[in-house]
């Protein structure tokens, strides 16, 4: 730094840290901040004022160095402009990121007191650093030192948009939150702390009619009064379009945009009834919720008028998600025009909105339409079916959509590359009412949402479809009973989950103290890390069973329920195959296995199973741990969150016991041997037994009836265990009345795993290769070793489109004695279109098999770009 500098910088601090006349009543804290602060960034600064006086620490917000009295200076403003924060940080020799949303947070002292600068790119990323800043001052036990626990640092986004959805499956209970402004309140408080910066507002989506489409709800089109919504006035709809601009200018306001979800463009019954009869489409006898007058004979027409207007009447807004398939009413003669009919009213109406195309459906020829207008759109695949798995994209999907786009990115990862794909996690089919949080399973997720380019995810909020299939006018239920309930309102439950996927979006490597200090809040020190690492153990559970031994008819979000559901009687759960058919067996490979007749690297089912135990046998460990710690009856929060670990920990003992069951029951089918039948009875008794705990555990904390969506998927866990019994009085009768139909084979007995993971067995070094020229060959080397000796090595490799399978190769060492196997991929099986991914399969001479990369660590394939 030149001396002039310096002088200026002494000057300016000079001038900064006068104080007159200090005295007993002088403030704490003096903040001063930008003259021009936006909205956004006042958000943040009122939370900081508030933290301070939540602490009892005194403040004074001035505009000039000359009026500082405080003991602690706080300087907040952008750093770019020639704002204090920015001068102060500019002659600091700091590198300062010039990145949308970019922070940073600097200590200094001066004259002996302390000096924090706050600063951000812009006022999004100034409202992080205040709102950072305020939570940790919160902390603070000290009150001669309010900032103990302020981290320096620099900041700046992973993921450029880190996105919540909801959805508004059901009227009574949508309004009951749209219309309450303290919830947006709440709410929105919460995605800001959380650096969320999209909220999706999904409309339609088997609703039985309601917002189908969502126009109506809001305003009547010109030229069409025979569409309407049979039971909304006028007044209504002035009230729910007011609301909705106040929701966006609240949310804008904490640097949150909005996208709304048109879902449904018209109602014809079938899925849209969201499983309930009641809701199915009768000509000339509308529910009161559903939308008459539209057909296919007004249904362009209409649909460009009432999106034209649509937009006007949110000039605000964001970002729309549309869909294209016949789950939205359209007819497939239909889907087409309609669609390019809403581009071309988007591209006249708002060219520079974002349109987010649902992956299902959308044709090469729309894709091509889009690209053809110039409008801006992403396409929204589905990260793991509808469901959640683990986190990463399935290695190789379920052979009943491998053809299509319903599952995952299928085909869509082409380049030249004209779009990015927003990453759609559709963990609402999942984690409906288990508390939830794994900083290292959304660290992974996040890393996987830049394939393709991609700078975009969103997951949807616990208890998401919550109400769905109920009659509309309904009272929505209390997930937990009222003696249990510890928040004002449900979502403030799940505040480890938004911390999560909020803020490791936008810092995979957010300091741990971020969660550690909110759990010995609610807790205590001691309890609180006991219970962390069991919700962190326990939040795996779930993702393991859906990627291993999740029959795929449970695929829907609206019919399906992994954390309550059984799965089906054992002979429909054995024929499951999980939801990654290259990383995972099924039941009835294992028992091929057991046969001798296949040879496989897969993860073993009975791996699973011994993994379910062990995550079982921890969770439950530390479960008893806390208890010793804490008195339950006195913090209702803690009850609450034991019942959760509880129920998930015999949730992993179900089917860890099950597992055994369902492969006994393969060995029966395959051998006609009843000792196989007999086994998978016994099997299947121990993990009745386990439900029973699970139900047990649940006690009465849980509502008695959750209305999670059709009739067959709400309920309670009791239910289930009921249903399981009398599967298990089913098996028992099978047994009595079987007659063997071929010749008996002996069937082997199940064989339990030895280890959860079987890395120990292999040694492999391997130098991932990145990129590769086109039309030049690849050659894959890795060094393999094993203490029993390699049996054989193999590469698989396919493009990085769904719908292709693994190819083969061998991987043999050059002269039979060394360690390392290579093989060459010809340039002429590299699909130019695609990128390329591989992973290595191995097997030791004791048949223990191994995938690299390894799953349980890291993405269990590497990529290679092509440059192009």
């Amino acid at each position: 730094m030149k001396i002039t500098d310096q002088i200026r910088v002494l000057s300016l601090l000079f001038i900064l840290l006068v104080v007159t006349g200090a005295g007993k009543s002088d403030p704490e804290i003096s903040i001063i901040t930008d003259n021009s602060m936006e909205q956004t960034a006042m958000h943040g600064l009122k939370k900081l004022m508030e933290a301070l006086d939540m602490k009892h620490i005194s403040y004074e917000k001035v505009i000039s160095g000359s009026e500082v009295h405080g003991r602690i200076v706080l300087v907040a403003g952008k750093t770019q402009g020639n704002g204090l924060a920015a001068r102060l940080l500019g002659k600091g020799n700091y590198d300062i990121p010039q990145v949308t949303e970019a922070l940073i947070i600097r200590k200094t002292h001066f004259g002996g007191k302390p000096m924090l600068v706050i600063g951000g790119y812009d006022n999004r990323g100034l409202m992080y650093g205040l709102l950072d800043v305020a939570n940790r001052i919160s902390w603070s036990d000290d009150q001669s030192n309010p900032l103990q626990y302020v981290r320096e640092t620099t900041s700046v986004p992973n993921i450029k948009e880190r996105g919540l959805a909801m959805y508004t499956m059901n009227r009574a209970y949508w309004e009951s939150r749209f219309y309450d402004k303290h919830f947006w309140t709440q709410y929105l408080d919460m995605m800001a702390q959380n650096r969320f910066n999209m909220l999706e507002i999904l409309f339609g989506y088997e609703n039985g009619g309601f917002m189908a489409p969502c126009y109506p709800y809001f305003f009547h089109v010109e030229g069409f009064p025979e569409v309407k919504m049979a039971d909304i006035t006028v007044e209504q709809q002035q009230l729910n379009v007011a609301t909705m601009n106040q929701v966006i200018e609240m949310a804008h306001g904490r640097g949150i945009n909005i996208r709304l979800g048109i879902w449904d463009h018209i109602y014809r019954g079938g899925v849209q009834a969201g499983g309930n009869p009641d809701f199915e489409y009768s000509e000339g006898k509308p529910l009161p919720w559903q939308i008459t007058g539209l057909d296919s004979t007004n249904l362009n027409r209409y649909t460009q008028a009432a999106f034209a207007k649509f937009l006007k009447t949110f000039p605000n807004l964001d970002a729309i998600l549309f869909k294209t398939n016949n789950e939205s009413g359209l007819k497939e003669n239909e889907l087409h025009e309609f669609s390019l009919n809403f581009f071309e009213t988007v591209k006249e109406n708002a060219p520079n909105m974002m349109i987010d195309i649902h992956s299902k459906g959308i044709t090469d020829t729309l894709i091509r339409s889009a690209i053809q207008l110039g409008i801006k759109f992403r396409i929204a695949p589905k990260f793991w079916m509808e469901q959640m798995g683990m986190p990463f994209s399935p290695t190789h999907i379920n052979r009943e959509d491998q053809k299509n786009r319903r599952h995952g990115y299928a085909n869509m990862l082409r380049y030249p590359q004209h779009y990015q794909m927003l990453w759609k996690l559709w963990n609402g089919g999942t984690n409906r009412a288990f508390l939830w949080g794994s900083p290292e399973y959304v660290k992974r997720f996040v890393e996987s949402c830049h394939l393709y380019n991609s700078e975009a995810y969103a997951v949807y909020e616990p208890l998401a479809t919550k109400m769905e299939s109920q009659m509309h006018d309904a009272k929505p239920f209390q997930l937990l009973d009222s003696p249990y309930q510890y928040y004002n309102y449900e979502f403030e439950r799940y505040w480890y989950f938004f911390q999560t996927f909020g803020l490791i979006g936008y810092d995979p490597y957010t300091p741990d103290d971020i969660w550690n200090k909110e759990f010995e809040k609610r807790f205590g020190k001691t309890a609180g890390v006991i219970i962390k690492q069991a919700l962190d153990e326990a939040s795996w559970i779930l993702p393991r069973i859906v990627a291993s031994c999740y029959p795929y008819s449970f695929f829907p979000t609206t019919s399906a329920w992994p954390e309550k559901q059984r799965l089906g009687d054992l002979p429909l759960y054995a024929k499951a195959e999980g939801s990654d058919l290259q990383q995972f067996a099924s039941f009835d490979e294992e028992a091929q296995v057991l046969l001798g007749t296949l040879e496989t690297a897969k993860t073993l089912p009975s791996t699973t199973s011994l993994w379910l135990t062990k995550r079982s046998e921890d969770v439950k460990k530390k479960i008893e741990a806390a208890e010793k710690i804490i008195d339950s009856t006195s913090n209702k929060e803690f009850y609450s969150t034991i019942t959760d670990l509880k129920m998930l920990s015999n949730l992993a003992l179900f089917h860890a016991r099950r597992i055994p069951a369902a492969i006994s029951y393969c060995l029966f089918l395959r051998t006609k041997d009843i000792t196989a039948l007999d086994e998978a009875i016994i099997h299947e008794q121990n993990a009745t037994e386990a439900w029973k705990q699970l139900v047990d555990a649940a006690g009465n904390v849980y509502a008695k009836n959750i209305l999670i969506g059709k009739k067959s998927l709400s309920g309670h866990w009791k239910d289930e265990w009921v249903l399981l019994n009398k599967g298990l009085e089913k098996l028992k009768e099978q047994r009595i009345y079987f007659t063997p139909d071929k010749p008996v084979k002996t069937s082997p007995r199940y064989i339990c795993a030895t280890d959860t993971d079987n890395s120990r067995y292999f040694t492999v070094v391997h130098t991932p290769i990145d990129t590769v020229e086109i039309g030049q060959p690849i050659v894959i080397k890795a060094n393999i070793d094993a203490p029993a000796g390699v049996k054989w090595v193999r590469l698989l490799y396919r493009a990085v489109n769904q719908y292709k399978d693994f190819e083969m190769l061998p991987m043999i060492t050059t002269d039979g004695k060394t360690h390392t196997f290579q093989t060459t991929i010809r340039a002429e099986q590299i699909d130019p279109q695609y990128d390329l991914m591989y992973l290595i399969e191995m097997m030791d001479r004791n048949n223990k098999g191994f995938i690299y990369p390894n799953f349980n660590k890291e993405t269990p394939y590497k990529i290679i770009n092509l440059k192009r």
